[in-house]
């Protein structure tokens, strides 16, 4: 009954609903591999190697453009967009710097005179305590080449204790560990996980817990390593998705 009750609702969406299609870029190129879900229908589709897309969609549904390295973008559908093929443009994630904004007038301070010699005072006796052997006299008697001089600095040299380096230990990757990324992380979020892993968030957690057993490297943790982190998550996501259909059939 409930099959049939999901095949009736299916029919019905679809008689409403058109095909829209388009083509997503930035302003180089055209778009590969980027995400579009109706958010109305819970459809979802992807680019092709033109940038290209096609999707069911109907009056003002919601579809959701994202990519990996673009900022997502939403859409409400119009009669417009279901009459022709649509160009629509996504902005490319860049390292941008806050504005700073300087306020009030700028004041020039008085110098005084105390206080200017007493902190260059200060600043030569620090400076003579840091570097003594530039500001000790030189040895008289050992001709062109100070051999004590040397022998103080190599003393010096000797009593200095080398830092040891800190080595990270690869431990393997828990659910916890996962939880705690999809929670602090600016991009391996909620939005990631629904839109580009397809994993609806009622089963993330379970997601976590298949991934676990796949006995992860913390290293993928590391920022240099975020490419291949990505990569582990889509093709593990795409064989969960196999495991949960396969379970509900």
């Amino acid at each position: 009954m409930i099959k049939i009750t999901l095949l009736f609702c299916l029919c019905t969406t679809l008689m409403f609903s058109q095909r829209m299609s388009g083509t997503l870029y930035d302003t180089e190129a055209p778009i590969s591999g980027a995400k579009i879900m109706n958010m109305t229908s819970k459809s979802i589709t992807s680019t092709d190697g033109t940038g290209h897309f096609e999707i069911y969609a109907k009056l003002h549904d919601t579809l959701v453009f994202s990519s990996l390295f673009h900022h997502t973008k939403q859409l409400v559908i119009t009669k417009a967009h279901l009459e022709e093929s649509q160009v629509v443009e996504l902005k490319k994630i860049l390292n941008e710097l806050d504005e700073v904004d300087l306020k009030g007038p700028i004041s020039v301070k008085e110098m005084n005179e105390k206080e200017e010699t007493s902190r260059v005072n200060k600043q030569f006796k620090t400076d003579v305590e840091k570097n003594p052997h530039l500001y000790r006299r030189p040895n008289a008697n050992s001709g062109p080449i100070d051999f004590m001089e040397i022998g103080r600095r190599v003393a010096k040299l000797f009593k200095r204790k080398t830092p040891k380096e800190e080595k990270m230990v690869e431990t393997s990757l828990t659910a916890a560990h996962l939880d705690t990324l999809f929670k602090t992380d600016p991009f391996f979020n909620d939005t990631f996980l629904v839109l580009d892993l397809n994993i609806t968030k009622d089963y993330k957690h379970l997601f976590f817990t298949y991934c676990e057993t796949k006995d992860l490297s913390s290293f993928l943790l590391l920022p240099d390593n975020k490419i291949y982190l990505i990569d582990t998550f889509l093709e593990y996501s795409k064989d969960f998705r196999g495991i949960l259909e396969a379970s509900q059939k």
